[in-house]
């Protein structure tokens, strides 16, 4: 071999090893910063037994299923409780290690965007994330119990696998942020009410009662506890006060065979009254919740969704475009702001 070849691969095998010790700098620099700041947002992560039993803890959320309910999750008529509850244990994973520190890195990443922007969020509890296939949630990316929340299995491996891609995480940024504001504002019920004002919703001192000809049709929706707040909705030219409910417009039997929308949002009336509106009768429905989001079967998911809009892309929006209503953006980020 010629002194130029050994030359040459002396200058190869070196660039190599430069390449190969940057990388494994810039890993453990990586997951240092990772380290810092990820725990800033008190967290853990639970394993597929502990998950099971805190699935199964959450009874006060179960004890109100309607049979209408537990159909339409199962797909089954007929389906029971029992059925229900041994599907949505038995639909809990364990996190791998590469899922744990990707998560990890995305809440490091919503750490330094509140340390950067001088940001104060109120208080929350520690939060457990579990992982599930989540079909009984209809294939939902994330949902919550208290300050537990629940992760669509193929949405993590798949993310955090692909994360390497530049801005192909930013769903689930947006969906930790979202999934994050119910977290927040069931440990802080006067954010809560701060949160709802921005879109002209009130929170009363107690829960409203789902009437007859809704409570038979209802859908629960674990992000939403309580039907405790109302917002002024003009029907047929006369202001009705409402809160609003989702609700399934046929039995799953008659589902089966139709082709029309089976689940929107409703309107009912605080006053007791066994009735309820469309959204369409109600003719201020978008100047209420705005039109920043389509996720607005209750405020709750409007304000979480629009306070993920304002923690990630901030008062210019996504890709600097704005919203139609920046002023729900703005009043978020005012009330985190120092």
């Amino acid at each position: 071999m010629s002194k130029g070849n050994k030359s040459k691969k002396k200058v190869v095998g070196r660039l190599f090893l430069i390449i190969a010790v940057s990388i494994v700098v810039l890993f453990a620099v990586d997951v240092c910063i990772t380290e810092i700041y990820a725990h800033k947002i008190p967290h853990r992560f639970a394993s597929a037994k502990e998950g099971k039993e805190l699935i199964l803890s959450n009874t006060d959320y179960y004890s109100n299923f309607t049979r209408n309910d537990i159909e339409y999750r199962l797909e089954k008529s007929g389906a029971t409780m029992d059925e229900l509850l041994d599907v949505s244990s038995n639909e809990i994973r364990s996190f791998t290690l590469t899922e744990k520190y990707f998560i990890d890195r995305k809440l490091a990443k919503m750490a330094r965007t509140l340390a950067r922007n001088n940001y104060v969020l109120p208080e929350v509890d520690e939060i457990v994330f579990i992982k599930s296939d989540m079909s009984v949630e209809m294939g939902n990316s994330g949902y919550t119990h208290g300050t537990q929340i629940y992760l669509n299995s193929t949405i993590v491996t798949t993310y955090s696998i692909l994360d390497i891609i530049p801005g192909f995480s930013e769903y689930f940024e947006e969906l930790l942020w979202h999934e994050f504001f119910h977290c927040l504002t069931r440990c802080n019920p006067e954010f809560r009410a701060q949160m709802y004002s921005l879109i002209n919703f009130t929170v009363a001192d107690s829960d409203f009662e789902l009437p007859p000809s809704v409570l038979e049709r209802y859908l629960s929706n674990p992000d939403v506890e309580h039907h405790d707040s109302y917002a002024t909705f003009v029907i047929d030219g006369k202001e009705v006060d409402c809160f609003a409910a989702w609700f399934t417009t046929m039995d799953y039997e008659e589902s089966r065979s139709s082709s029309d929308p089976w689940k929107m949002v409703v309107l009912v009336p605080v006053d007791g009254s066994d009735t309820y509106y469309t959204k369409e009768q109600a003719s201020n429905f978008d100047d209420v919740f705005g039109t920043n989001t389509d996720y607005v079967i209750d405020p709750e998911e409007c304000m979480a969704d629009n306070f993920a809009y304002a923690m990630l892309y901030g008062i210019k929006g996504k890709e600097g475009k704005g919203y139609p209503n920046p002023e729900i953006i703005q009043g978020v980020i005012d009330a985190v702001s120092r």
